[in-house]
């Protein structure tokens, strides 16, 4: 039987050792995870690339629609403002005072021997500011909207002819108090107050009928309203 010798074999075990290297395995390892790792990068910067230029894009578009976006805003918040003044002016003239109705109740106040002879009215607005809400050390005020309180009064002046002169001017007083109308509009303390009481004195056109002039102020209730 032949004997082969391999001359080469020292050489071909110690490439074998050289394959089997684990450090070289780690080092391609390494390289290979390195690679996908920039090549992840890379691609991160692609797509932030990419967002920049369509955040670009965004805000080049925005720019062009704001001008109308705060005109639009605008007119929105002066068409709101339009419409609270229109309410409240619809509010005003639907639940505004007439004189009519006041005149039309004194109709039915009547007294035997008391003659009117003059009616007086007064009607004013006392207006209060709007108070704006405030924050302050973490504190908030809230505000108050503008208020107009609506005044009236009503003094009706006239002569008791009874006999003794000024006998019914009370019963005139509780008669206006009584009235369905005036019940419900005056003020419920002292919404009919006697102001003026003069002496019996006389007629100039007949001495026969001394008469007692008076002045009653009639106070309507006080009517908030908010603008």
């Amino acid at each position: 039987m032949p004997i082969r010798i391999n001359l080469l074999a020292e050489d071909q075990a110690a490439e074998q050792m050289r394959r089997r290297d684990p450090v070289k395995r780690v080092v391609w390892g390494a390289g290979l995870l390195i690679t996908l790792v920039l090549c992840w990068s890379a691609w991160l910067q692609i797509r932030v690339g990419y967002a920049s230029h369509e955040a670009s894009e965004y805000e080049v578009r925005w720019t062009k629609l704001e001008k109308d976006f705060k005109r639009v805003t605008t007119n929105l918040q002066q068409t709101a403002e339009i419409e609270r003044k229109l309410s409240a002016l619809n509010r005003l003239a639907t639940n505004r005072f007439l004189w009519g109705t006041p005149l039309n109740a004194l109709q039915n106040v009547i007294v035997d021997n008391v003659q009117v002879t003059r009616l007086k009215a007064s009607q004013a607005y006392v207006l209060t500011e709007e108070i704006k809400p405030t924050e302050q050390d973490s504190k908030k005020t809230l505000g108050k909207p503008a208020t107009s309180a609506e005044k009236i009064t009503l003094v009706i002046e006239g002569k008791d002819f009874s006999n003794p002169p000024g006998s019914q001017v009370n019963q005139f007083k509780e008669t206006l108090t009584g009235d369905p109308y005036f019940k419900v509009k005056l003020k419920r303390v002292d919404g009919v107050r006697l102001t003026e009481r003069s002496a019996p004195q006389t007629d100039p056109n007949d001495a026969t009928k001394p008469f007692v002039l008076f002045t009653l102020s009639c106070v309507y209730a006080e009517t908030l309203r908010s603008k």
